[in-house]
């Protein structure tokens, strides 16, 4: 044997030597991988060593679907092989806890549906003791203003210039309705009425119904006329200094009729009024304007002048 050859046979000995080295160490875990015979039901296996896999071969569809749904799995949840029943009813056990916790969290929803509606909330309110006094002290309050609306003092808006200048449009005043049970209404007393029927020939239907605001010139029993722009009550001139200008009309004369009255707007060529449409029954009147406070500049009392 030369020397050549003893060299090329030790080569090939030491290359035998590391591929046997190399098959031993890995024969334990070829020896560890999990038996398909093994698998739990239901459960994904873990996925294969590369090793056993064959390169050449394709994977089919239904290999690559189970891949992926073993890696959507929550780890939690995964279960080995070698886990057994044991594990089996950790994971039950674990899926079971995180359902009931999601039941006992609080939710918005459910804090709604506890949450008692308006009419609740407003019988409670009325039920407690601070809700009943509140109650009845804004009753009384409504109530009395109501009937100081009603029966003694009632606001007005004026829309024209019939009582000009006494009145402008806009201007608001307080009619006193109670005056007229010790004080009978008398000559130049501004008054506040309801329109007659009378009245209604002279204007829309959507008007015939409006209330009004005039001056008395005239109670039942005094005999009336206008003549050359100037009124005359029972034959004397009457001083009218509230007066616009003077009236381009003639009236009477004539003798106002029992339980009526007669009235004339200031403005007197402006005025729809008693020389157009006559006397103004006493029971149609609903108060004396009494206090003009608006607007501030023109705030003050109404004079209704005596005689």
């Amino acid at each position: 044997m030369t020397a050549s050859m003893f060299r090329r046979d030790l080569v090939l000995m030491l290359l035998a030597c590391t591929a046997a080295a190399v098959v031993s160490a890995a024969m334990p875990e070829l020896s560890s991988l999990p038996s398909r015979k093994k698998l739990s039901a239901g459960f994904v296996p873990a996925a294969p060593s590369s090793m056993l896999r064959r390169p050449s071969v394709a994977s089919p569809p239904s290999a690559k679907r189970a891949r992926v749904a073993r890696t959507s799995l929550t780890p939690a949840l995964r279960m080995s092989s070698n886990e057994g029943p044991d594990g089996k009813s950790k994971a039950l056990e674990k899926l079971a806890s995180v359902d009931k916790g999601k039941k006992e969290e609080p939710s918005d929803s459910a804090d709604e549906e506890d949450r008692p509606g308006f009419v609740q909330e407003l019988v409670n309110w009325f039920n407690s003791e601070d809700g009943r006094e509140e109650a009845f002290q804004w009753t009384v309050t409504f109530t009395l203003a109501l009937s100081f609306r009603i029966f003694i003092l009632e606001p007005r808006f004026i829309p024209s210039l019939s009582m000009y200048p006494t009145f402008e449009v806009g201007d608001q005043l307080a009619v006193d309705k109670v005056s007229k049970f010790w004080r009978e209404y008398q000559r130049k007393d501004v008054v506040v009425f309801r329109s007659p029927p009378a009245f209604a020939k002279y204007v829309d239907k959507g008007k015939s119904e409006e209330d009004l605001i005039k001056r008395i010139v005239a109670i039942e029993g005094d005999k009336v006329q206008v003549k050359s722009g100037e009124l005359y009550v029972n034959g004397e001139l009457v001083n009218e200094p509230y007066r616009f200008e003077d009236a381009e009309y003639d009236y009477g004369p004539k003798v106002v009729p029992k339980g009526c009255v007669l009235v004339f707007g200031d403005n007197r060529n402006e005025s729809l009024d008693s020389h157009i449409w006559g006397e103004l029954p006493k029971e149609n009147i609903i108060g004396r304007a009494v206090i003009k406070y608006w607007p501030p500049n023109r705030a003050g009392t109404v004079e209704n002048w005596q005689g």
